[in-house]
């Protein structure tokens, strides 16, 4: 599945955003984690997303 997304530039950094069906779809919430891997390749650059559930911190007493 492939989707075009645009930058949108904010105070000078750019950012891709998850329009809301696709959050929905891929189950991304607001404690979910996305870790960025980018893969280079001859077609050029690839951007991988993984997406976890945030792991609270335990602490010990």
């Amino acid at each position: 599945m492939a989707i075009e997304l645009t930058p949108t530039k904010i105070k000078g950094s750019k950012y891709l955003l998850i329009p809301k069906d696709l959050a929905r779809l891929l189950e991304i919430e607001d404690k979910s984690i996305l870790n960025l891997t980018i893969e280079e390749s001859s077609k050029g650059r690839r951007l991988v997303y993984l997406v976890s559930e945030r792991v609270p911190h335990h602490t010990e007493n």
